[in-house]
């Protein structure tokens, strides 16, 4: 689909601004500096999450909005982190990264199974500190 929009530009005349130019934006329709419409970066997005990198650009291409893989990872990559809820039963559990060497404590959420945290060492004492520095479990 092709829009085509008339807009208004405004010039400053003003000597110490660095902009000379303006366009009027439509709200909903335009962004600044944008080449997508807002609601096509949504739905981008939402096909990011799900799918990610090439198998989202593949099945963008077929919904007629051409993109690479680098750019659904990028759409991807500058979305924020999901707010993560307080796990109401925390399970604790050491894991070796090579035996006998390095080891770490695992935090898991006991209802969702997902992990929480990960501590270095696998003595008391981390986890200790980690429950001083965590609002909700002190």
């Amino acid at each position: 689909m092709v829009i085509v929009l008339s807009v208004r530009r405004l010039f400053c005349h003003n000597q110490a601004c660095q902009r000379r130019t303006f366009a009027e934006q439509i709200p909903g329709l335009t962004i600044r500096y944008g080449r997508r419409t807002p609601l096509l970066r949504s739905l981008l997005e939402k096909l990011a999450v799900a799918l990610a990198g090439r198998a989202g650009a593949r099945l963008a291409g077929q919904l007629q909005a051409m993109t690479s893989r680098s750019t659904m990872l990028r759409l991807l990559m500058a979305l924020p982190d999901p707010h993560a809820a307080t796990p109401r039963v925390l399970g604790v559990d050491d894991f070796a990264l090579r035996r006998g060497q390095v080891y770490g404590i695992v935090l898991v959420d006991c209802q969702t199974s997902k992990p929480v945290e990960l501590l270095a060492g696998r003595e008391a004492q981390p986890l200790a500190d980690w429950r001083r520095r965590t609002p909700a479990w002190r």
